[in-house]
């Protein structure tokens, strides 16, 4: 049934009458999203709490950011089997192994990566990062996307085309992950940021070609 919905709806969103044109970056960035067949989670707020409450700054790992090891527990609904793999939202957050060296390049402004650790069912999953991203770019081509604005700025996005002149204009290296600024939602990363994640076969994670984004495939 639901994806009987999702199909109708990505059929009424294709653009009419026109053939969309590309530029490079639609090839070389992709959209981060979880895999739905793992759970989602949630920061435990009442542990992280108790946490700054008693001053126990925890783990001794070189990505403190502000002294904390966040706590975070399986979020509603939960799956009929649990698993814990290596990527869960929200808040986004990786399992160390496959973002380790992504996460220590010093090279990377707009990102900022928390030590955290998955606990359920009286059992602790350790060596978890959030990965925090905040830089924005406004980057989507707006005569070549298609789109509908409601209200002042709020974009109702069904194709995307990256803006290439925005993009010329900022050194790789500042635009590595990011989010798009008419969309805050899709996080963007860059091919090389993706194969040096996919190279560790991580489990839980989509990334989807920013030339093949969709209603269908960001539902999966």
């Amino acid at each position: 049934m639901i994806k009987n919905i999702v199909n109708a709806i990505s059929d009424r969103l294709k653009p009419e009458g026109r053939a969309i044109e590309y530029s490079q970056y639609d090839e070389e960035y992709y959209l981060l999203y979880a895999d739905g067949k793992y759970a989602m989670i949630d920061i435990d707020d009442e542990i992280l709490n108790e946490t700054k409450r008693d001053g126990m700054f925890a783990a001794s790992w070189p990505l403190i950011q502000d002294g904390y090891v966040y706590p975070i527990s399986l979020g509603e609904p939960l799956p009929k089997k649990i698993e814990i793999v290596d990527y869960h939202d929200l808040p986004r957050t990786f399992s160390y192994r496959v973002v380790k060296d992504v996460a220590q390049r010093r090279d990377m402004p707009g990102v900022q990566w928390f030590p955290a650790y998955i606990h359920h069912n009286g059992q602790r999953y350790n060596d978890y990062v959030i990965m925090h991203a905040y830089k924005e770019i406004e980057c989507l081509d707006k005569e070549k996307s298609d789109y509908k604005i409601s209200g002042e700025d709020w974009y109702q996005i069904k194709k995307i085309v990256l803006d290439k002149k925005v993009l010329d204009a900022i050194p790789l290296e500042e635009r590595l992950i990011f989010l798009m600024e008419e969309s805050t939602s899709l996080v963007y990363m860059h091919k090389t940021i993706v194969d040096e994640i996919l190279q560790h076969n991580p489990v839980g994670v989509r990334f989807i070609k920013s030339k093949d984004w969709g209603v269908r495939e960001a539902f999966g």
